[in-house]
């Protein structure tokens, strides 16, 4: 992989080399497909120009020091806050019966059971398996909607009509929320982290939040920005409101991909993606770790890392996957925030 800059302290680029980017640009026009870091597409372009980085920690700097240029600022001071308590936010957690007894008990452990906002599991049927869980069928209001052989087929996998009976069901049976959290079953959540962030925002606008990705964007065309929903997605009330009502909103497919089937919509509403650098769509390992150290304080990570041989048992899966999210809620969740899944000791 190329070496490539901290943007937190910033970067410079000289005006030759914007002259050989703008050359090589015309020779070779950027592609479709997938955008996920700006910053990494930009050093690995450059990398195939045979350009490499200077490092300058001691202009660009992680922390202010005598002979710094630039560096990394706390922005968390200049939040407003919008008067937002736990009771005006839902959490949905998206799931499936094949997952509830390996899934839902993990995050009743780490997150869900200590939430301040209250958790709802949506799923195709219903589980008691834990007590004072909350699953709601979906199948008995929006049946094959949510009907799991239709969202993984020879054709490709991907869950847009049952994102869209989740958004359905949120706005019929809980209309007076201002915010609407969607996360999957895989997701670890900081929920008093997340409640700081949604409170800074103006939620009497339609707001779509999360982390951002990009699809198709080149030179000639703006291609789509959607938020990856496995690190969370985030709608104001106006939000959840304009797309539910949309008339132009449906699936090219019940498997579509959910998430890129909403930042169409979005954008053809008129609503960007506003992007949170706290929500995470992967495991801690798949980002530097002096990104995360000079980032806002995390929202989310998403999946386990718990892979093991094929032949490993149900209760080793068990213990790997709790052993990762101890160990991340350990690593970078404030303690004065989070502690959940965490016993006293450990600490």
């Amino acid at each position: 992989d190329p070496a490539y800059p901290l943007s937190h302290a910033g970067f410079a680029l000289s005006k030759g080399l914007l002259k050989k980017m703008m050359k090589d640009l015309k020779e070779k026009p950027v592609g479709g497909g997938q955008q996920i870091e700006p910053v990494w597409e930009l050093a690995n372009r450059l990398k195939k120009m045979d350009v490499r980085i200077t490092d300058l920690p001691k202009a660009f700097c992680v922390k202010h020091a005598e002979g710094c240029a630039t560096w990394v600022n706390d922005l968390d001071k200049y939040r407003p806050s919008q008067g937002l308590m736990p009771a005006d936010v839902l959490i949905a957690v998206k799931t499936v019966d094949k997952f509830h007894e390996v899934r839902l008990p993990l995050l009743q452990e780490f997150w869900a059971g200590q939430s301040p906002a209250e958790v709802i599991y949506l799923s195709n049927k219903a589980y008691d398996g834990v007590p004072r869980l909350n699953v709601v069928d979906l199948s008995l209001e929006f049946g094959d909607m949510v009907d799991p052989s239709k969202e993984a087929t020879s054709q490709g996998s991907g869950h847009c009509s049952k994102m869209v009976a989740i958004l359905r069901y949120l706005k019929k049976h809980h209309a007076k929320r201002r915010w609407y959290v969607v996360t999957d079953d895989d997701t670890l959540l900081n929920v008093p982290r997340l409640l700081t962030v949604l409170d800074s925002h103006d939620d009497r606008k339609a707001i779509y939040l999360g982390e951002r990705y990009g699809w198709s964007h080149t030179e000639k065309y703006g291609g789509t920005n959607y938020v990856t929903t496995g690190g969370g997605m985030a709608l104001s009330h106006a939000a959840l409101e304009k797309v539910v009502d949309c008339d132009f909103c449906s699936c090219n497919s019940p498997n579509s991909p959910d998430d890129m089937s909403l930042g169409t919509w979005f954008k053809n509403l008129g609503i960007q993606v506003t992007h949170e650098e706290g929500f995470h769509q992967s495991e801690p390992h798949n980002y530097h770790k002096e990104t995360l150290k000079s980032s806002d304080p995390i929202v989310s990570f998403h999946r386990f890392n718990a892979r093991l041989p094929a032949s490993s048992s149900k209760e080793e899966f068990a213990a790997a996957r709790r052993q990762s999210w101890q160990s991340w809620v350990q690593a970078y969740f404030n303690s004065s925030e989070a502690t959940v899944g965490v016993k006293k000791e450990e600490l």
